[in-house]
């Protein structure tokens, strides 16, 4: 069983000789985000079978995901989205969370740059008042 994977493995290599990049992600697309084939791969191998969603940063989630339905259909796309989904919860959550502290952030800049135009503002007539106050000592002298 074991060298039928790697027969695959060598005849998408044998495709993709010169482009490497596409045949690595032919290869993992075609191993590791097919559930039935990564069950397969983990068992021939021994190795404990555990969620490899879990691994993949929640930002990168969406477009693994993406791959997985457009290459190997609906069934394994529900399958991958039941194995990942706190992961994108989180992300949606993290989302949201940094999109109410960029509003956050921006309401706190626009209130600091109001107090710094009335600063600027004020600060016009303060300089008039104090020459003015200065005039008026003038005179009284």
């Amino acid at each position: 069983q074991i060298q039928r994977h790697i027969d695959k493995a060598a005849a998408i290599n044998f495709i993709n000789a010169n482009n490497p990049e596409v045949a690595g992600r032919a290869k993992v697309v075609r191993t590791l985000l097919n559930s039935a084939n990564r069950a397969e791969l983990m068992e021939l191998q021994g190795v404990n079978q555990s969620s490899l969603y879990g691994e993949i940063n929640s930002l990168h989630l969406p477009e693994v995901l993406a791959l997985i339905g457009e290459k190997h259909g609906q069934g394994e796309l529900y399958i991958a989205l039941k194995l990942s989904i706190a992961g994108v919860i989180s992300m949606v959550t993290r989302t949201h969370c940094l999109q109410e502290r960029r509003v956050y952030h921006r309401a706190r800049l626009e209130a600091v740059e109001a107090e710094i135009a009335g600063i600027d503002t004020a600060d016009g007539g303060v300089a008039q008042v104090t020459n003015e106050s200065r005039s008026s000592k003038r005179r009284r002298s």
